[in-house]
């Protein structure tokens, strides 16, 4: 499978991070939050990092301006009814991801990935709430995302071989080891 637009869910710092991270790489992306207020103060954010990397050469101001040009904002979950792979990045609440994950299961096409970011919540118990276990996987990224290298990619009982390849795929694409 091959992923060209990634749906983070939940624009707090890890998510804010794992959206800016997808964007310079090269990828749409859809970042989705409850608050507009969060949102915008996720891509400020982003903005700022993003004009640091411009200030130390380390990228040109044309790349910054792409990666923001990539950046859709929105506060609709149905968003990401067009990624190809969604990041769950919410607080670290286990019935608040297993709500959320089972109402992104239903937006999300049949054949996309549903990620989640856990640091501590097993997988399996998470693709559970879904109707998508092969499709599900763990990608825990470190913080901050934009400089920490590590990315744990955490299979499922369930999770195919396929999600693991196209996830692994993702990751290297985003600089991650």
């Amino acid at each position: 499978m091959e992923i060209r637009t990634v749906g983070v869910l939940g624009a707090g710092q890890m998510g804010a991070g794992v959206a800016q991270v997808a964007a310079m790489s090269g990828y749409d992306v859809i970042l989705t939050d409850i608050s507009e207020a969060q949102l915008e103060r996720a891509k400020a954010g982003i903005d700022k990092s993003l004009s640091k990397l411009v200030s130390k050469e380390r990228i040109s101001a044309a790349d910054k301006d792409a990666a923001l040009a990539r950046l859709s904002l929105d506060t609709a979950m149905s968003a990401h009814s067009v990624a190809d792979l969604v990041v769950e990045a919410v607080t670290e609440n286990e019935p608040l991801k297993l709500k959320l994950l089972g109402e992104l299961d239903g937006l999300m096409r049949d054949d996309a990935i549903l990620a989640s970011n856990t640091s501590s919540i097993s997988i399996t118990r998470l693709a559970a709430s879904t109707g998508r276990a092969e499709r599900f996987i763990g990608m825990h990224f470190m913080n901050p995302v934009p400089i920490m290298k590590l990315v744990e990619v955490i299979r499922g009982l369930e999770t195919s071989e396929a999600t693991y390849a196209a996830t692994r795929t993702l990751a290297e694409a985003m600089g991650k080891t």
